[in-house]
């Protein structure tokens, strides 16, 4: 199985005032000198296409800029999200005369505002670790960036909590996944009840699992239903 391309958060001013290549591959290089192939963008969805046909299109504007994304087919994914609604789109980067698009791949409304904050902090860390910058947290998670933000608290009951959820929250979703799989697999409902209770905010949780797609080590069954990669 050949490896799949990995998604780089980006927002959309970063596609559009780059440049376009097809050289070694379609791709843009951003105006802060990342290569963008395949990319994860958060914004809102402010028109919507269905022709009688087999074509779809939306146009998602984050603030920067605006883009479309375009689906010849398959169109059920760009059909099932609404207008000014906030969304999650991964897909590649392609060109047609002279309109940069994206090939949709995952499409997922999003009901958390909070997202595009945590999206635009990973853009920035991938600015920086793909333009060869390192960073004092290059290791860091955006779980350690999001505890950063939360209330001081005691140091027995910060060392009870780090003895219980030892890992980033990436690798605790996809333990929980592991040890609750189940032949519908596990409800993302059931993961958010779970790590909600230990602090972690519903939209920091769903980013998590759908990076943990993206990444191939879990995959959607059904809508809402995960099951590990080697189940």
């Amino acid at each position: 199985m050949l490896e799949r391309m990995t998604a780089v958060r980006a927002s959309v001013a970063d596609i559009i005032r780059g440049t376009y290549s097809e050289e070694d591959g379609h791709h843009v290089v951003s105006p802060q000198g990342v290569e963008l192939r395949r990319v994860v963008l958060v914004g809102f969805i402010v028109s919507q296409y269905v022709g009688q046909g087999s074509f779809a299109s939306i146009t998602i504007d984050d603030g920067t800029e605006t883009i479309r994304a375009k689906a010849w087919g398959e169109t059920q994914s760009l059909e099932q999200v609404e207008t000014n609604t906030l969304a999650m789109i991964v897909g590649k980067i392609r060109e047609y005369e002279g309109e940069v698009y994206i090939v949709p791949e995952i499409v997922r409304s999003l009901d958390d505002a909070n997202y595009i904050t945590l999206h635009q902090l990973e853009r920035y860390r991938a600015i920086f670790t793909r333009s060869g910058i390192s960073t004092p947290g290059e290791t860091e998670s955006m779980d350690d960036v999001q505890e950063t933000l939360k209330p001081a608290k005691s140091k027995s009951s910060a060392s009870t909590k780090k003895s219980k959820s030892p890992g980033t929250l990436s690798a605790q979703i996809l333990r929980f996944i592991q040890e609750n799989v189940s032949p519908d697999g596990v409800y993302l409902a059931d993961i958010v009840s779970h790590f909600e209770k230990q602090g972690s905010s519903k939209s920091a949780i769903t980013l998590k699992v759908i990076d943990l797609m993206d990444q191939q080590k879990v995959r959607e069954v059904k809508i809402g239903y995960y099951l590990p990669i080697d189940a």
